[in-house]
């Protein structure tokens, strides 16, 4: 299989690179690339993971999280309307929910992010309606692993706990999912048929706080950790609910996750010690 995947600069998108080049022919887009309607009509691939998004810089959200996935869009319509195109999404679409959020339930965003990446959705329910194409939106939950940039939650606790680097740890409520884990999810989907403009939620169902998280770190590494707790949510916005209905990904696509947080912790650990 003939695999273009976009972002692979990026936690997420190395992480899936490293995973299919093993046993499929990968193909990297990067934005210093040509554009995207020539490079599918180059590649022609049987599938694209696009990857590629902005979190942070508000003012580029547009252009990476929605204009891009346009372009990708155009390009299988016009040059090769048989490739599949999964849309890495994300659980911030839904914005604060007071429970587990579904695939049916409505986006409800509360910053350009958010709007974006349902915008993104939108647009891939739209195309996939409209003019035929076989797209998938994926939505993640709270992802981490290995290639995590290092302001991240765990590559942070993973440098207060083995280095001794100080930080400080504020509240916050998450469905963490192993990226070992969501890497499985999408190698399903590829080999799964889907109806157009589908969207799956991948997550564990189980919410922990960061506090537990903390915790947790503490149980796997026997350690305390050079961290400091300050309880209170970082964004006024931020919810104390963040959590996966993993019902629908289990009953069509037989998906639940493999690893407990404390056992991601301990592959994660595991992975970055052997790394250096």
């Amino acid at each position: 299989m003939k695999i273009l995947i976009t972002g692979t600069t990026g936690f997420i998108g190395q992480s899936l690179k490293q995973h299919f080049e093993r046993d499929h022919q990968v193909v990297e887009w990067k934005r210093q690339d040509m554009f995207p309607l020539p490079f599918i009509n180059l590649h022609k691939p049987d599938v694209v993971i696009n990857c590629a998004g902005e979190i942070y810089n508000a003012d580029v959200m547009y252009d990476t999280n929605v204009g891009i996935v346009h372009n990708w869009l155009e390009g299988i319509k016009q040059y090769s309307p048989k490739t599949r195109f999964i849309n890495i999404g994300s659980s911030a679409e839904y914005g604060p929910m007071p429970r587990a959020s579904s695939e049916v339930d409505p986006i409800n965003p509360v910053d350009v992010y958010q709007a974006t990446k349902g915008a993104a959705t939108l647009l891939c329910q739209g195309y996939a309606r409209q003019f035929g194409l076989d797209t998938c939106v994926a939505r993640i939950y709270s992802g981490y692993g290995i290639h995590e940039r290092p302001h991240r939650l765990y590559p942070k606790l993973y440098e207060a706990f083995v280095n001794n680097v100080p930080m400080t740890l504020r509240d916050g409520y998450h469905d963490f999912i192993y990226i070992d884990d969501f890497v499985r999810g999408i190698e399903m989907l590829l080999n799964s048929p889907w109806p157009r403009g589908e969207i799956v939620n991948f997550g564990s169902g189980i919410q922990h706080s960061n506090l537990e998280v903390l915790n947790l770190w503490r149980t796997v590494t026997g350690q305390q950790g050079n961290v400091v707790y300050e309880p209170g949510l970082s964004k006024a916005y931020e919810s104390k609910i963040w959590c996966c209905d993993t019902g629908y990904a289990k009953m069509q696509y037989k998906f639940q996750t493999e690893y407990s947080l404390e056992q991601g912790i301990q592959d994660f650990i595991k992975k970055k010690q052997n790394v250096k």
